[in-house]
């Protein structure tokens, strides 16, 4: 029971995303000289268009969409912003096809590839076109998306200039690397000279990868996108123009004039340059480098502010007081909110500089800047150079510097991550001098097993949840995900590493299209001699673990109940015995250990904990206080399905206080809390853990039962208690 004990907040992730809305398009990379520009792209191209030498001049006529002639490509999704329900709808005129028309036999016209560009779609917010492109459609992979007919049902009428058909047409939509069949219904009217068509889909944006968002305490979309083909197509004859170029450089942003020195300004450098600059934790969400990126989306920066979506601080007024509180005034609010609606113009230039003057992630000295011992991790990856494996936890040895052989006391710790783009998570572990061995015969036996299985000789070891290491006093120091700041210690505290002790980092990496080298960081703010010598006392804390079940709704048994019977194959996963086992050939056998262990700990049963409310599922565990003295931070984490969380000092009695109450859950920031007064707990007294999650918050297209373990689709109820000893 004791590996519990071990368990911290790095072995998750936040998943930062600040985005609204989804978007789904079509195409067929068609014409190789549609893409001469348009890198980077990791598409083979190599369909023609259909050319004027294959159109009989008496019986056929050849049309042509291009970009920007008038015809339009729109998605249309349902959106919960805010709270208020509204349609978004996102357009690109920069789409190119062709189409044949028989004259003669109407039934036997042709539609081609249909080629989009999706980087263009423009809805009512920069923001969200921003972190759609980036996202979801991650169009810098895929810049155009395409449509292969394969059928056209309704063209079975007499021809006549002018007339329009009902018609339906099926074919291979291909979003990113998923083909999906579609049917597209709708109206087609050809005239001599200019063909129109009306079109239109639903499908779902979870089938390609794209949706649907959920994003607590602001965006919500619905898993069904409408797409809509408004489409011009003009004739083409023997002799004109036969090519079209469908690469677009992004429109330059027409900045108003307006109020932003004096008063909007201030409130940026203070509280949000620090984050969205380069280098800091919400920079690749959004940059606020300048003047002119910030006006750009004035709108947004009004939306999340007055919806406290951001700054981001979860805590309630029921919790204490915490240190760094970056929270903005109501005066703040009203200031931005007026900038905005009054346009969001610049009475500066453009390219003025935001400087941050207020850090809100605080640095700590560079005392020891150590990387991995045994070199970069690259991960597994194919002969394509693709990834062999989506998500891959990785253990490598970091080596404390002790030149003077007497140890190492740490007052400051940060884990700098090399390659962001992939390094989802982190524990950081102490091993002591005594477990060499055992490190050095964990590294042999991946040696041995990537040179059986044929894989690149990559350092340290697979580990998934903890170290994978038995030996004794191995216990966690630290946790990282984004977004959080280093680890500072007050004075007169801090961390003793004996000599000889390693630091063992597990890594969870998260691969989407290529395996980069990573050399994560570790940094050290060690004490000088003189500090050592006027005292430091070792900073305490542990993990209290509650459990998570949280059952199908009716409706979700229903459904998985109805394919169990009718699918061959299909696992039930709405019954918690198909997940545990699920968990174990996923993980380990002791993934399947935890859920159960968590229930005996808290003294209840399965029965106890799996009522719902509505979608909604409940946890609740009372325990001791393990370490005495006063509170240094405050933790609480859950997954993505959770939805709200609470920590009570004494809960039921006249001292009853809360330490933590976060009602709106938000799995992208999980930050330890620092109580500003002193608040002193002692073995006697008892700390209730909360935990709320709401299963809508996630979207799963197989139902599945709920219960506590590592994955995205799994739960949490984690929570920790950091102490300075008397």
């Amino acid at each position: 029971m004791d590996r519990f004990r071990n368990l911290d907040l790095g072995r998750v992730a936040i998943l930062l995303l600040l985005v609204i809305g989804t978007a789904a398009l079509l195409t067929r990379n068609q014409w190789d000289w549609f893409f001469a520009s348009a890198e980077p792209r990791t598409e083979d191209v190599s369909a023609e268009q259909i050319a004027i030498a294959d159109v009989d001049p008496v019986a056929e006529r050849l049309y042509r969409v291009r970009p920007d002639n008038g015809s339009e490509v729109s998605y249309r999704v349902r959106e919960r912003l805010a709270g208020n329900s509204r349609m978004t709808v996102g357009t690109t005129t920069v789409v190119a096809g062709d189409i044949k028309v028989n004259v003669v036999d109407p039934s036997l016209s042709q539609v081609g590839e249909i080629v989009v560009n999706v980087e263009m779609f423009r809805s009512d917010s920069t923001l969200r076109d921003k972190r759609i492109r980036h996202d979801f459609l991650e169009s810098t992979h895929w810049p155009f998306a395409r449509f292969e007919p394969t059928a056209i049902d309704g063209l079975d009428a007499v021809f006549a200039d002018g007339g329009s058909y009902g018609v339906s047409i099926t074919g291979d939509l291909t979003v990113k690397e998923t083909t999906l069949e579609e049917t597209f219904s709708g109206t087609v009217t050809v005239g001599p000279d200019r063909l129109t068509a009306s079109m239109s889909a639903t499908v779902l944006s979870s089938d390609y990868d794209v949706g649907p968002i959920n994003i607590a305490r602001l965006a919500h979309t619905d898993d069904e996108v409408e797409l809509l083909f408004e489409l011009v197509a003009d004739r083409v004859y023997a002799g004109s123009e036969s090519r079209a170029d469908l690469n677009r450089g992004l429109p330059r942003f027409e900045i108003a004039g307006g109020a932003f020195a004096a008063h909007v300004q201030p409130i940026l450098e203070t509280r949000c340059v620090s984050c969205h600059t380069a280098g800091g934790p919400g920079w690749s969400t959004l940059a606020f480098d300048t003047a002119g990126q910030a006006a750009e989306v004035a709108q947004d920066i009004a939306l999340v502010v007055q919806t406290r979506f951001m700054p981001p601080w979860l805590p309630s007024d029921l919790s204490p007081a915490f240190e760094h509180d970056w929270s903005l005034s109501d005066e703040e609010i009203t200031v931005v909110s007026d900038w905005a609606e009054a346009g969001g113009g610049l009475d500066v230039a453009a390219d003025t500089p935001l400087t941050a003057r207020v850090q809100a992630v605080l640095p700590i000295e560079e005392d020891q800047k150590i990387p991995p011992r045994d070199g970069p991790y690259t991960g597994y990856s194919d002969a394509d150079g693709d990834p062999l494996k989506a998500d891959d936890y990785r253990c490598q040895v970091h080596e404390v510097s002790d030149p003077e052989g007497d140890g190492t006391w740490v007052k400051g710790f940060e884990f700098r991550p090399d390659q962001t783009s992939v390094v989802h998570h982190a524990i950081v572990y102490r091993v002591p001098a005594s477990a060499a061995g055992e490190v050095k015969a964990k590294i042999a036996a991946e040696d041995r097993i990537e040179a059986d299985s044929g894989l690149s000789d990559e350092p340290g070891w697979t580990c998934f949840g903890l170290s994978g290491l038995s030996s004794q006093e191995v216990y966690s120091i630290q946790g990282w995900a984004p977004g959080q700041s280093p680890t500072i210690y007050p004075d007169g505290y801090g961390i003793y590493l004996y000599p000889g002790d390693m630091i063992v980092n597990q890594i969870h990496y998260h691969y989407d299209h290529d395996t980069p080298a990573d050399g994560s960081w570790i940094i050290l703010d060690t004490a000088d001699p003189s500090e050592v010598a006027a005292g430091i006392t070792h900073i305490t804390g542990s993990s209290y673990l509650t459990p998570a079940e949280v059952p199908c709704t009716p409706e979700e048994q229903r459904i998985a109940q109805q394919r169990a019977e009718t699918i061959d194959g299909y696992v039930n996963l709405c019954i918690r015995e198909n997940v545990l086992k699920e968990i174990g050939e996923k993980y380990d056998s002791f993934a399947t250990f935890i859920p159960d262990s968590l229930l005996r700990r808290c003294g209840g049963t399965v029965d106890d904990y799996d009522d719902l409310d509505g979608s909604v599922g409940h946890s609740s565990c009372d325990m001791r206080v393990r370490d005495p003295g006063t509170i240094h931070t405050v933790l609480g984490h859950m997954h993505e399905f959770g939805a709200a969380y609470r920590m009570t000092l004494n809960p039921d009695t006249p001292e009853e206080r809360i330490l933590l109450d976060i009602p709106v859950w938000d799995f992208e920031w999980q930050l330890n809390y620092a109580p500003v007064e002193d608040i002193r707990v002692d073995t006697a007294d008892v700390v209730r853990f909360e935990c709320w999650w709401d299963r809508t918050l996630k979207f799963m297209p197989e139902p599945r039962y709920i219960t506590w373990n590592e994955g995205t689709v799994d739960e949490m109820c984690f929570s920790s208690i950091s102490v300075l000893p008397d």
